[in-house]
């Protein structure tokens, strides 16, 4: 894709791209690949999604996001580009001090801030192939209800408020795979469901995701609202497998 630069001790293992439908509408596209480095055994996920906004001009968002060797992110970059309008969200995350040092970059300036964090924990992010990191980072309970932390940012085009954790809740929805069929082609997934935790109490809407056995990258999402993002294609660059 190269907007970010990728390393020399880093190998492509996987490409791809969704589709994002509403009303039977593509409305908008995602491309990705993943990079493993051989040196420190991190994976970064590099995509891009572009959408038409009302005005016909194009939304172009670029994310980078590394993830040490338990799946933790380490770096996260998120751009977005509308006309003249250019941001960044920046996420590093401080092991040691087990914090997380965030700053917005726009046309205003650079807001900085520092947020204490557990040392499990997940970014939110635009990129469709990064939302399910987390399940790697912890033994996950198959019959049971699992608790993961994740940081979301409300800033868009200005700095609103810090990004705040907040809790989810997923749960297998079945002990075997489903066969899936994408672009007629028939793949094996596991069913998810999602679910936000307000103040103790799970809302009643929830994601239903269809993961891929590769790096947790989904093949099918749906919202209750009736989006649907799909897989166009997966590739499998990985030489060692």
């Amino acid at each position: 894709m190269g907007y970010f630069k990728k390393r020399q001790s880093e190998d492509k293992v996987f490409r791809g791209s969704y589709a994002y439908t509403r009303n039977d509408n593509v409305y908008c596209e995602e491309t990705f690949e993943v990079f493993r480095d051989r040196k420190d055994y991190t994976t970064t996920f590099q995509s891009q999604l572009i959408s038409r906004v009302a005005t016909g001009e194009l939304l172009n968002i670029n994310v980078d996001y590394t993830v040490n060797k338990d799946f933790i992110p380490q770096k996260v970059i998120i751009d977005r580009a509308l006309g003249e309008e250019k941001v960044t969200e920046l996420f590093l995350f401080d092991s040691k001090a087990t914090r997380i040092q965030y700053s917005f970059i726009s046309r205003a300036g650079e807001e900085k801030v520092v947020l204490p964090s557990s040392p499990k924990f997940h970014i939110a992010t635009p990129a469709m192939c990064t939302c399910m990191l987390f399940i790697r980072s912890k033994k996950f309970e198959n019959t049971g209800r699992n608790y993961y932390s994740t940081l979301v940012s409300r800033n868009l085009w200005t700095y609103e408020e810090e990004p705040v954790f907040k809790n989810i809740v997923v749960q297998r929805q079945s002990t075997s795979t489903e066969n899936l069929t994408i672009e007629g082609n028939t793949v094996q997934s596991v069913q998810y469901k999602v679910q936000e935790q307000l103040e103790g109490v799970e809302t009643e809407d929830s994601l239903r995701i269809w993961l891929s056995q590769h790096l947790t990258i989904p093949y099918l999402v749906r919202t209750p609202e009736g989006t649907k993002i799909q897989i166009k294609y997966l590739n499998n660059l990985d030489k060692e497998q």
